[in-house]
């Protein structure tokens, strides 16, 4: 009797354990219906049996959109096979059939966040327009949760981009929205992140473990300016200038509520190391807006 009240318990709490389960996934799906808006912007024909269909979803204007790419077989058994974000501009899908073999073709802006090789009988290939990136491991290795990749004081803005937003993050800089390479601009050079939206922050893809350098113009052409030895020590700086980042948000902040001169210094402290260009830090610190010839 024992063993068949256990058999029966155990059964009961499996029942609720699957009920608990898909109780939660029918809940999420309804609340994200109710928050998100979701429409079809482009279809797309590939034959008489498959077809592709773009999708944009809208969850508010302080997320963005973001996007999954969709296919079907006569009409019926649909599966995401791509899901992304625009860093900027707007989607540019093309693809191309060729007996099993489906390419997918995608603009430079592109930030992918999860593609499908497969979808019944057909191979599936996601290909960037133009020159692809590849983030090297020595930088990825260097990321870690606790980064904060984004800081603000001031009239200045610093933000490191995420490792997958870094391929599109080229745009502007390498090379221009149809993934043709730019002049005035290295080859070994990858975009990591932006200062004030118009300076770009890289590294030299050529050195291990490399520098975090500014880009500073000069008659058309970017050159370099060290900010930080590596990624791990530009964290350190950031995290400091994040604690002392409240209240202080325009440029009239900075002559009402300037840094403290024990803040300043143990800032500056951190990055005066090797190379780096200190008046970079020490502008940032006083307020002073940077532009992208101010070092040079």
């Amino acid at each position: 009797m024992k063993r068949k009240s256990l058999i029966k318990i155990i059964v009961v709490i499996f029942i609720c354990f699957i009920a608990v389960y898909f109780s939660k996934s029918f809940i999420s799906k309804h609340f994200f219906n109710a928050m998100c808006g979701e429409e079809v912007i482009q279809k797309t024909s590939l034959n008489s049996r498959y077809k592709l269909k773009l999708h944009q979803i809208d969850c508010g204007a302080t997320t963005g959109f973001s996007y999954n790419l969709t296919i079907s077989k006569d009409n019926k058994n649909s599966k995401e096979i791509m899901n992304f974000e625009m860093l900027e501009d707007d989607p540019d899908i093309e693809a191309n059939l060729s007996e099993n073999k489906l390419n997918i073709t995608y603009s430079q802006p592109t930030v992918i966040s999860n593609t499908n090789s497969s979808y019944n009988d057909l191979d599936i290939r996601f290909v960037r327009k133009g020159k692809d990136f590849k983030v090297p491991s020595s930088f990825k290795g260097q990321r870690k949760n606790s980064d904060i990749d984004y800081v603000s004081l001031y009239d200045n803005e610093l933000e490191i981009y995420q490792n997958e937003e870094i391929p599109a993050a080229q745009v502007g800089f390498a090379v221009n929205n149809k993934g043709e390479v730019k002049s005035g601009w290295n080859k070994d050079w990858l975009v990591v992140g932006t200062l004030n939206y118009e300076m770009p922050i890289f590294i030299d893809t050529a050195k291990h473990n490399s520098p975090i350098y500014v880009g500073q113009k000069r008659n058309s052409k970017w050159e370099k300016v060290q900010i930080s030895t590596n990624n791990s020590q530009l964290q350190a700086i950031n995290k400091k200038i994040d604690k002392i980042s409240d209240d202080r948000f325009t440029p009239e902040d900075a002559r009402e509520n300037p840094v403290k001169e024990k803040d300043f210094k143990e800032i500056i402290k951190t990055a005066n190391e090797d190379q780096n260009h200190i008046k970079f830090w020490e502008d940032f610190l006083r307020g002073i807006t940077l532009k992208p010839n101010t070092f040079l």
